[in-house]
């Protein structure tokens, strides 16, 4: 099927899955909701940078705020945010932003002229099969950012998507449209908006999990991607998984007075690969390191190339602005090509392990976390810290405050350190109802 093809496939799956969902026999159930808020008020400290322009003030104080509801009923799953960014700011350049998002709305159930073991799934979902803590390769319908330290609301993409289960696992035939977006994204996610139809197959073999894929949209024209998961004992886990695209859009330096643009022609074969080991032990600590490689960022030399052109270009007030292009390189999915991920994080529970900590009541509820994100070809750090309580959790309802943190930092000339913030530290205060 050519990308053309593919193109028009816009109005007529929408009117089909409508039909379908009308003429359905659906098992009622009562309608549910699930209410969670969230409020984040956070600082943000500036510093100059080549790529960005000189920062007003040397730090930024603001609010934003979360509203969303799961609602089910009859087959049917939705999820609708209300999200209000800037609520308060101390920059007056900036304003509130409100937005009503609909994140899910999707019908999942077995037709009565299917099978038992076959499952129909309509409407916008979000089809996460990547298995990568830091970064998820197989995520390839829409880039979901992992990790946030603030409010994040993520979109599904247009899915129509039957599903047959054996006895070793699944066989899933999926068609997608990326494009029912209620925010609107960059330059990129946006041209990289995507309708294609694919197939997957997932496996369970003893201890080990294997997923394969293949996928052909008219962006990429083409791609196959597979993962493996598997557990060594009760405490090791493994897990890797890779992608390989024919096409792929990124963006292009130019030469000498010629600004950073998003490149009119595809690129070709695109690669993403992931490996990860993960340790628990016991008492509740758990440890994931990650390595994970990205075709399609800039790699050191194109970084380098940047960093320098930048700060030539900087010095001239004709040229200043052409300076500013090389921050759009920010924008692919990954902002380096190589990438190492540690992470720690601490259960509530394994406090009562210690005899030090018994006395220390509270601490039942405190759930550490640290990230470690480095870049090895120029040396740049991200560090992140969690520190969530659960303050009141009545199964029904519940009430946490976390405190977040975010360092980036590094030698001078690496990507991290010439971000345009250089910490970020937030109290979010979530819950619900």
């Amino acid at each position: 099927m050519s990308g053309k093809s593919i193109s028009r496939i816009t109005q007529g799956p929408r009117v089909f899955l409508l039909g379908l969902l009308v003429t359905q026999n659906a098992v009622a159930s009562e309608l549910s909701f699930d209410w969670d808020w969230m409020v984040s008020s956070g600082i943000a400290a500036h510093r100059s940078s080549v790529w960005f322009e000189e920062p007003q003030q040397n730090q930024t104080n603001s609010v934003d705020a979360l509203l969303d509801v799961q609602v089910g009923w009859q087959g049917w799953t939705g999820l609708f945010a209300a999200k209000g960014t800037d609520v308060y700011s101390s920059d007056a350049a900036r304003s509130f932003d409100g937005e009503l998002i609909v994140q899910e709305l999707f019908w999942q159930g077995s037709p009565a002229w299917f099978d038992n073991a076959v499952d129909l799934t309509v409407g916008k979902v979000r089809l996460d099969w990547g298995v990568g803590y830091g970064y998820r390769p197989l995520d390839i319908f829409k880039p979901y950012r992992r990790n946030p330290v603030g409010i994040q609301v993520e979109e599904g993409a247009g899915t129509l998507m039957t599903s047959y289960f054996d006895e070793y696992g699944e066989w899933s035939l999926v068609y997608t449209d990326s494009s029912w977006n209620s925010q609107q994204g960059s330059e990129l996610e946006e041209r990289s908006e995507q309708q294609g139809i694919g197939i997957r197959r997932y496996l369970l073999a003893g201890d080990t999990e294997w997923q394969g894929l293949a996928y052909y949209d008219d962006v990429r024209d083409g791609v196959l991607g597979g993962s493996v998961v598997t557990v060594l004992s009760h405490a090791w886990e493994i897990h890797a998984s890779m992608l390989w695209q024919n096409k792929y859009l990124s963006y292009e330096q130019g030469y000498d007075f010629e600004p950073v643009e998003l490149s009119d022609e595809r690129l070709d074969n695109g690669y993403q690969a992931l490996v990860g080991l993960n340790w628990a032990d016991t008492i509740g600590q758990n440890i994931i390191v990650e390595y994970w490689y990205d075709s399609r960022s800039w790699d050191k030399s194109d970084w380098s190339n940047a960093y320098q052109r930048a700060l030539n270009l900087s010095s001239y007030p004709t040229s200043s602005e052409l300076a500013l292009s090389y921050a759009q390189g920010l924008n692919h999915a990954n902002l380096v090509a190589h990438n190492i991920m540690m992470h720690w994080s601490l259960d509530s529970s394994s406090w009562s392990h210690w005899e030090w900590s018994k006395e220390w009541l509270w601490l039942g509820n405190l759930e550490p976390t640290f990230d470690f994100l480095y870049s090895p070809q120029d040396g740049g750090l991200i560090a992140t810290q969690w520190l969530n309580y659960t303050a009141y959790d009545s199964g029904q309802s519940s009430f946490n405050v976390e405190l977040a943190a975010r360092f980036m930092t590094g030698s001078k000339d690496s990507v991290y350190a010439n971000l345009s913030d250089k910490h970020m530290i937030l109290l979010n205060l979530k819950g619900k109802f």
